[in-house]
């Protein structure tokens, strides 16, 4: 039986992590391996990883080179598929990958000609096989449906999740259903599956006025059945990560995600996330509390593994959830860097049986870690493509200073290509960054920064307010 949140504390316990490493390192040993990053340079880490290990050779099949260092690996294959947004290029990446030309196909025979090689699944991909070979920890169709945002509230409340009230209607109705659930800031609509899954906020409105309604409906009837229509919560954007086991759920510590504002009209700027930001004791236990119980809950439905997120707003009455992403994402990335232990993998080799973790042994583990080791950033799409650039950044006061990356600094910023246009990235130095506060207004400062140094088209943006609070009472 799955162990309660109040049986892992103290972290007492923990994993082996050196011989755990030992063992995947034995697993991936002479085998060739392909990567499926949609950026080269998201895999640089990965592939680092596997040459440690001793693997046969890698090959990265990737839309776009990226920014930041390429992987050492043997061979690269470019698709250059590209989209006007996030979500379009991804899905034009993986689009080619799941129908390859034969330019593609002969450049995996050229690196694997005896069919031994396997592919590293995971994330968005539903793929599994690429070219005839296997997908190594390929994720069943019916986790990846759980990414459907207008069919998730139902999972809160069969999982005793508090939440906000919502209703999920046809795009027409959308207005109607407003009026009656909207609070005073507005509502929030998001998009049905119709188009498949999507993340980021491009499929979500921040719906205030008669004009925004207007426009709301012109673009979802374009793109989806149905919406969900929620009133719209103010608060710290954040999210609480867990990762599924044979024997229970291990439950991390909350994030921030960083979810800017446009300071003059109802849009959001996703911008990924970092894990300085802490809630009160009472919230984080709260979020906790809530990942435990999906994640018992995926596991006895589902029989699910690995990692999973619930993403939602930390509000005056406490965390209230959005959406859940059944799947490793940008938390989980953190806090695996944080204990220099390789969740991806470990999920791939549990889904494939080659390998077993205890829950409470892996939480001990990362949260006993992550408690003082933070880290992260932000990383914010551009549609139009500028030049690659590279700064050190400074907080001084209300502004951002650019410094030599070389020189003392609070984070390097980049600026470079991406699917969509480009992307700007900002690593923030762990050792120079407050833990506790919100990190958004220091995102704020870096793309005004990055406005006055590149000449980026962004508007004057906003960082959302901290107003997290929890209010003791019963929950009924």
């Amino acid at each position: 039986m799955p162990w309660s949140a109040e049986e892992a504390l103290p972290y007492d316990r923990g994993m082996n992590v050196e011989a755990i490493k030992a063992q995947i390192a034995e697993f991936h040993r002479d085998r060739k391996w392909i990567l499926l990053p949609d950026a080269a340079a998201g895999a640089t880490r990965l592939v680092q990883q596997l040459n440690e290990w001793g693997v046969a050779g890698t090959m990265v099949i990737a839309a776009i080179e990226g920014v930041g260092d390429l992987p050492n690996a043997d061979r690269f294959h470019y698709t250059r598929t590209s989209g006007d947004t996030v979500m379009h290029g991804i899905r034009a990446y993986l689009k080619s990958v799941e129908h390859p030309s034969a330019l593609l196909l002969g450049v995996v025979e050229a690196f694997d000609p005896s069919h031994e090689a396997m592919v590293l699944g995971g994330g968005f991909s539903r793929l599994d096989t690429l070219a005839g070979r296997p997908v190594y920890g390929a994720r069943p169709e019916a986790w990846g449906a759980l990414e459907d945002k207008t069919t998730v509230d139902r999972l809160w409340d069969d999982a005793g999740v508090r939440r906000a009230p919502s209703v999920v209607v046809p795009v027409a109705d959308a207005v109607t259903a407003s009026i009656t659930i909207g609070s005073q800031a507005g509502t929030v609509w998001v998009a049905d599956n119709t188009e498949g899954w999507h993340g980021g906020g491009e499929y979500a409105r921040w719906v205030q006025s008669a004009g925004d309604a207007t426009s709301a409906i012109e673009w979802f009837s374009k793109h989806a059945e149905t919406v969900r229509v929620m009133p719209f919560l103010d608060g710290i954007p954040c999210s609480i990560h867990g990762f599924v086991t044979r024997d229970g759920v291990a439950v991390f510590l909350p994030m921030e995600m960083i979810i800017l504002r446009h300071a003059t009209k109802p849009e959001f700027v996703y911008a990924q996330g970092a894990n300085f930001w802490n809630p009160p004791d009472a919230v984080r236990d709260e979020m906790r509390t809530a990942a435990r119980s999906v994640g018992m809950l995926l596991q006895e439905r589902l029989d699910y593994l690995g990692g999973f997120g619930i993403d939602g707003v930390c509000t005056r009455n406490g965390f209230l959830p959005t959406e859940l992403n059944p799947r490793l994402s940008i938390g989980h990335g953190l806090q695996s860097r944080a204990v220099d232990m390789p969740l991806a993998t470990i999920e791939r080799m549990l889904i494939e049986g080659d390998l077993d973790v205890d829950a409470r042994d892996l939480e001990d583990t990362v949260v006993s870690v992550v408690t003082t080791a933070r880290s992260g950033g932000m990383l914010t799409p551009l549609t139009a493509a500028y030049d690659a650039a590279k700064t050190g950044i400074r907080f001084d006061g209300p502004d951002a200073v650019a410094v030599d990356p070389d020189e003392e600094n609070d984070g390097i910023m980049e600026i470079g290509p991406a699917s969509m246009g480009s992307i700007i990235i900002l690593r923030l130095d762990p050792d120079r960054t407050p833990i506790g506060p919100s990190v958004a207004p220091r995102a704020v400062q870096a793309i005004d920064l990055a406005r006055d140094l590149w000449a980026i088209d962004v508007p004057p943006l906003e960082a959302a307010p901290d107003l997290c609070q929890y209010e003791a009472r019963s929950r009924k």
